[in-house]
């Protein structure tokens, strides 16, 4: 059994790589659109996003942390 060997300047050979390529793309995008569209498209809960102040969300992640304060923390048993 041989292999054939491609010859320069066959057009068949790269019109149908070209499309395998091609194809293989538009899958992999369909699935992650299909994936962003089930899972990220729209919150979980609808009460989650009802009464949120998108500036003060963007206030609230960009802020710096807390200080640390020195106060004695109780022990829990």
């Amino acid at each position: 059994m041989q292999l054939q060997q491609l010859k320069r300047g066959t057009g068949g050979v790269k019109k149908t790589l070209r499309l395998e390529v091609a194809v293989a793309l538009a899958i992999k995008l369909l699935v992650l659109y299909g994936l962003w569209y089930f899972f990220f498209s729209h919150p979980a809960i609808r009460s989650m996003t009802e009464g949120m102040d998108s500036d003060r969300v963007a206030t609230a992640l960009i802020a710096p942390p807390p200080t640390k304060t020195n106060e004695p923390h109780e022990e829990k048993h």
